[in-house]
């Protein structure tokens, strides 16, 4: 049996056996010595590691999981081997045989003029930028579907950021030499926009409107969720004069509450008073509708009335649009941290259940009661507790079982979002007689506000091992394959034995 050891490669997690690391740790190694006087150095490598874990998955599969010496083979041979290029220039080097090229559709972050969509088409269809451009600017003004057609790509569509994608994008292999150049190039162009004033303004000027539509449209699904959770009952209360309004069986008031969801700076009297200003127009007409059919007039003055009331919610708008830009810049990159959980080596047979985690920890909030009856939120004196938890199988080549959790959030960027990533904390044990118990909820700093944190839990099993989701477990079982096709939802309270093709019902 080989020795394995694990690696971080790209920012994921392999395993490889010694073979394979050994031939790995040497190709790393000559490329470090290849690139030692190259400019951009670190970015080349940083593309090159992320190239290379992109060719570890996809020659894995869901099949297998330790990286073999005949995995490194192909991965060395379709991104060439420094060797190869020597001391030549980068138009007769060599480029590796990487295979045919698929071209894969990204938005192009240096030939943009807003967000990058009409040139990464440009790139795929192999044509001119201009009449991409040309075309989305006379759909969107005779019909409107241009505009839309526009923003829809530009939130489903990723940006190219590594060279490799940037090379996928143009169809041009991911060998080391074209990451190579096209860091080179990329570092030529930046220092070029150094140069020029102008373009550095007219660029800066398009990240700007850039982050206003993003961040409105990102924004838009939060901001209807908060106004159709609290704004009705937080209005009424305000207007009222009676204060802000609880929530959930422990008197949470709904300030607190909502404090978790809105940016630094922009608290819940800012949110309320831009609320009651996009109300006053509405509110106005309503009013004097009701004037003219009680009096039978419509009264003086009502054109006044009705444009100040326009103009005052014109205000309020742009305080929310305000707001969700923030939001959205502070949900702009998503990050994921691995957490690996010591498991006795003695046991094949697993029993894995749920316990409540935040009992005593601070006061509920409940949103909506579901079977359990368990309620969504806690809210500590310093930290939050939130049951965004899910539970997977999957199997592995070890001949012992292991568990991972991963921790995963937002932010404005990947380091804040690391960094919340990594302020989750989560409870799980294991024992000696296979038991396990997780927590249903994971925590964060409160203020680390809510940022798509969520933790996901998987348990690796070596074929022949089993594992009795005990019905605590069931509401948290996320998409658990197995042969029997049995949902979710029904696989509490059973055994399931992990085979050679898969996870199957015990009976």
């Amino acid at each position: 049996m080989k020795k394995t050891l694990d690696i971080q490669l790209g920012g994921l997690l392999f395993h490889l056996d010694e073979d394979a690391y050994v031939r790995l740790d040497a190709y790393l190694a000559s490329l470090r010595r290849h690139l030692a006087a190259t400019e951009g150095r670190e970015e080349v490598l940083a593309d090159i590691e992320a190239r290379l874990a992109e060719l570890f998955r996809e020659r894995l599969g869901s099949s297998r999981e330790v990286v073999a010496l005949s995995d490194v083979e192909e991965a060395m041979q379709r991104l060439g081997a420094p060797s190869e290029f020597g001391e030549a220039a980068p138009e007769a080097a060599p480029q590796g045989n990487d295979g045919p090229v698929r071209r894969r559709l990204y938005r192009d972050g240096e030939e943009q003029l807003i967000g990058g969509v009409c040139s990464g088409l440009a790139h795929f269809f192999a044509v001119d930028p201009v009449i991409v451009r040309v075309l989305f600017v006379v759909f969107g003004v005779f019909s409107g579907v241009g505009l839309v057609a526009y923003f829809v790509l530009w939130a489903a569509t990723p940006r190219a950021v590594t060279a490799a994608e940037r090379l996928a994008m143009k169809g041009r292999p991911a060998t080391f030499d074209n990451i190579r150049q096209a860091v080179e190039e990329e570092v030529s162009g930046l220092e070029g926009r150094l140069r020029n004033p102008g373009r550095r303004a007219l660029e800066g000027a398009g990240e700007v409107l850039k982050a206003l539509v993003r961040g409105v449209l990102r924004a838009i699904g939060v901001l209807l969720l908060l106004m159709a959770f609290g704004l009705g009952a937080l209005l009424l209360a305000v207007v009222a004069g009676v204060g802000v309004p609880a929530l959930g069986p422990d008197g949470v008031s709904a300030a607190d509450f909502l404090g978790l969801f809105l940016p630094e700076g922009f608290g819940t009297r800012y949110f309320l008073t831009a609320a009651l200003l996009v109300l006053t127009a509405p509110v106005a007409a309503v009013v004097l509708f009701f004037v003219r059919v009680v009096f039978s007039t419509a009264g003086r003055g009502t054109g006044f009335i009705l444009a100040g009331a326009s103009a005052i919610s014109l205000a309020g708008f742009a305080m929310l649009v305000a707001l969700g830009i923030r939001m959205g810049m502070e949900t702009d990159e998503d990050s994921e941290v691995l957490h690996a959980v010591e498991l006795p080596a003695g046991p094949t047979a697993w029993t894995w259940s749920v316990v409540d985690g935040a009992q005593g920890n601070g006061e509920r909030v409940l949103l909506s009661e579901g079977e359990s009856g368990e309620s969504s939120w806690v809210l500590g004196k310093d930290r939050v507790y939130f049951d965004e938890v899910a539970l997977d199988v999957m199997p592995t080549d070890r001949e012992v079982a292991r568990l991972e959790w991963t921790a995963e959030a937002s932010g404005g960027s990947r380091r804040a979002a690391r960094a919340r990533a990594s302020a989750i904390a989560y409870e799980v044990e294991a024992d000696s007689t296979g038991a396990i118990r997780a927590s249903d909820v994971l925590s964060y700093p409160r203020g680390d506000r809510f940022r798509g944190q969520k933790v996901r839990l998987t348990l690796y099993l070596p074929v022949g091992s089993t594992v009795h989701f005990d019905p605590s477990a069931e509401p948290f079982l996320d998409d658990v394959a197995n042969l029997d096709d049995v949902w979710d939802g029904e696989m509490g309270g059973r055994t399931w034995q992990m085979t050679a093709s898969g996870l199957t019902e015990l009976r």
